[in-house]
């Protein structure tokens, strides 16, 4: 076999260059400290590694997603406990106004204390997290959550709650609602406040309601007593959405004693004193739903409607009424009639399964559940309740009338001391009511933050996980690479002497 000249030097220089550039890519592998120096290098984990690093940014994420939650929430918690501290000192100043020792001119000083601390609670109901968005204004963050109009302190934020992606799967909310912590009783709370009207002339007191009867017939009802006489009265019992469910009369009171009033289904009030003809008391629940759901009265299956609850404020309307009409047992058709724009809508046909409860999302993000086995031509009804039967709770207006209450003159006057004492025990009872609500929504926060701690955890591991994943694949291996640059190194100087060698060959020099 003939083998050219040519052969012979392009042969020895492609064994150097291949040599070269083995040893160049090791010097490139050892100076960046990565295996791979680009993906053709190892394609399948270079894609891989891809991946990984794309979970590893989402991590990085969700961990300073996690990061803004805990501040939030920090601050909350912070103010929650002013506040708690603040109901607190308003809850002393309230016991201390009923002293009956008392002069006007004290009772108009206390007022000022409480004028005060009413500030300060507005204050902390508009506090700011550390980007400047008010904390209880629920999504929108730049409208203080509570403004003054006209005189009263008003709610201006919305129920939406301004949520954080925790983790691939779980949102925390950042932040809680301002309704949901200044104008409700805390959810399950089980139990009744009273109030007099401000149109009342006598001297009764009432005060220390009690359920008797949890299961009665009428717990969670509205009770009105009126007095038709100083010692006769009638009890009107009305239901959430303002239909009268019951109606007693013919109740005998003595003025002189004083007697526990036991109202029908399962309630009773302390009540004291001698009531004028036309005087009226309200007792009302602490808790009182936003959306009822009545069944027909006309159903014939054994299903079982719950209180409905909005899933998503978003997309509430106002005004909607939902009408849930049973086809057979296991199909069900939902209609919305707005009673503000007088529309109605009919949607398609839903499946229930019968034997057990159902949670039926229906239209504009409300929810509510069923349960039992329904038939043909059962129909079941949603809606709003009714606003002049719901419990105000709303902790400034409670502050505003015990405060007007302290700076009206009383002394010498035994009814304007009877309204006084009235407006006082209802204070009592609803800021006391405010102050465990509070306190919930306070253990909330801190379930909140003990949550972030344990997803915090998970993340740490798995960041661990993806950084040892991406260090297999992408870290360069020191010992190896550096025995492999020897080798190479060798080799190039091999290659370098077998060409030499090969370049000396000559017919004129061979012996």
């Amino acid at each position: 076999m003939r083998i050219s000249s040519t052969l012979f030097f392009q042969t020895g220089l492609n064994s150097i260059n291949a040599q070269q550039s083995d040893l160049m890519h090791l010097y490139q592998q050892i100076g960046s400290g990565r295996r791979m120096v680009t993906p053709a290098d190892d394609p399948l984990a270079a894609a891989q590694a891809i991946n990984i690093s794309q979970s590893q940014s989402l991590n990085k994420r969700y961990a300073d997603n996690r990061a803004v939650a805990k501040q939030n929430l920090g601050i909350e918690d912070n103010t929650l406990f002013s506040v708690t501290n603040l109901l607190q000192d308003i809850k002393t100043r309230l016991v201390e106004a009923g002293n009956g020792t008392m002069s006007d001119a004290d009772r108009a000083t206390l007022s000022n204390v409480l004028v005060n601390s009413r500030t300060t609670l507005l204050g902390l109901a508009n506090a700011t997290d550390g980007s400047g968005q008010y904390l209880f204004s629920g999504a929108k963050g730049g409208t203080a959550a509570f403004q003054d109009v006209n005189g009263k302190i008003v709610y201006m934020g919305d129920q939406g709650q301004r949520k954080i992606q925790a983790d691939q799967t779980r949102q925390i909310p950042g932040s809680d609602v301002g309704t949901d912590i200044f104008n409700r009783a805390a959810p399950g709370t089980n139990s009744y406040l009273s109030r007099a009207l401000d149109t009342n002339t006598g001297t009764g007191i009432m005060s220390g309601p009690e359920i008797t009867d949890p299961n009665g017939a009428n717990i969670g009802n509205v009770f009105s007593v009126e007095f038709t006489s100083p010692t006769e009265y009638t009890v009107q019992v009305t239901d959430a959405t303002g239909a009268t469910v019951q109606t007693v009369t013919g109740n005998a009171y003595d003025p002189a004693s004083g007697s526990k009033l036991t109202l029908p289904g399962g309630v009773q009030v302390s009540f004291s004193g001698a009531p004028a003809t036309g005087d009226t008391f309200k007792i009302e629940p602490a808790s009182a739903p936003d959306h009822v759901g009545t069944a027909d009265a006309a159903n014939t299956g054994g299903a079982t409607i719950f209180s409905p609850t909005l899933s998503d404020y978003s997309i509430s309307r106002p005004g909607d009424v939902y009408s849930i009409a049973f086809t057979g047992p296991d199909q069900y058709e939902v209609t919305v009639n707005n009673t503000i724009t007088g529309t109605t809508e009919t949607f398609p046909p839903q499946t229930f399964v019968p034997g057990r409860e159902n949670t039926l999302s229906l239209p504009y993000g409300m929810q509510v559940k069923i349960s039992g086995s329904p038939a043909a031509g059962d129909a079941f009804t949603v809606q709003a309740a009714d606003q002049n039967v719901k419990t105000d709770l709303n902790i400034f207006n409670t502050l505003d009338d015990i405060i007007a209450a302290l700076e009206n003159p009383m002394e010498g006057d035994p009814a304007a001391v009877a309204m006084f004492q009235n407006v006082l025990s209802t204070a009592i009872q609803r800021i006391d009511v405010n102050y465990n609500n509070v306190l919930t929504v306070r253990a909330s926060v801190g379930t909140r933050l003990n949550e972030l701690d344990a997803i915090d955890a998970n993340g740490n591991q798995r960041a661990l996980s993806y950084s040892a994943q991406l260090s297999a694949m992408e870290d360069v291996d020191y010992y190896s690479t550096s025995t492999q640059l020897t080798l190479r190194t060798a080799a190039l100087e091999a290659a370098s002497l077998a060409f030499r060698k090969i370049q000396a060959t000559s017919l004129f020099n061979m012996k």
